[in-house]
């Protein structure tokens, strides 16, 4: 940890010293960004609920396992945790995913987490990639490195969730991704993201990888908002 970051971290807990958390799930004040009420009102996947396989071109296919439905206040959380400022919720989002992962898939790959990577422009305005946060907490729980820069986003894409439709959200991502050989080829491949609605997203991110050679794709989310 180099000493910008040690600063920043201690900066973070004086603050949650002097203004304890507020949960972004109910609001209330309980010393959490999320408290225990609103992780047990979660609607958890069981291992056989949390897969879904999206196909992609050809012959192949997207496994995607995530954590959660996309319901309850799981949704305010995960709103706050991408549009409010609370990169703090990183580290309470990370450990169900990382169980419901290890559930799934208890294999011993040499997995290499990458983020779904927002546009430079919209990264700026955020002040961080909630997906990269995941990441980090991910490689750090389940021993996988972490190459956020495998993959970028080429072009500013109109956000996702302001697209109702399902062709046209695979038509705004068409193409929106590339990725780089030299991290990617011939490796295992694990895209994760805070949210999982109809994979339009996922597949052209997973499309982008094994064009640059990977040798296999699989994704993780924390929430799942379909099926």
């Amino acid at each position: 940890m180099n000493a910008a970051s040690a600063l920043r971290r201690l900066w973070v807990a004086l603050l949650d010293l002097l203004y304890p958390p507020r949960c972004c799930g109910c609001g209330a004040f309980t010393g959490s960004w999320w408290c225990s009420t609103c992780r047990a009102q979660a609607v958890w996947l069981a291992p056989s609920e949390a897969q879904r396989t999206l196909a992609l071109e050809g012959e192949r296919s997207l496994l995607v396992c995530s954590a959660a439905r996309y319901a309850t206040t799981l949704i305010t959380a995960i709103h706050a945790f991408k549009y409010e400022a609370t990169p703090q919720l990183a580290e309470a989002f990370a450990d169900p995913m990382a169980r419901a992962w290890q559930a799934v898939m208890p294999d011993a790959l040499p997995w290499v987490l990458v983020p779904v990577p927002l546009h430079p422009r919209r990264e700026r305005e955020r002040g961080y990639n909630q997906s990269t946060l995941l990441a980090r907490r991910l490689g750090a729980q389940l021993g996988y490195a972490v190459t956020p820069r495998a993959l970028r986003r080429v072009r500013n894409t109109a956000q996702q969730a302001q697209i109702a439709d399902d062709a046209q959200r695979q038509a705004n991502v068409q193409g929106a991704f590339v990725a780089d050989p030299r991290l990617v080829n011939a490796k295992p491949i694990l895209l994760v993201d805070d949210v999982y609605t109809t994979g339009a997203t996922l597949r052209a991110c997973a499309e982008a990888l094994y064009a640059a050679g990977a040798a296999q794709v699989s994704a993780l989310t924390l929430a799942r908002a379909r099926g």
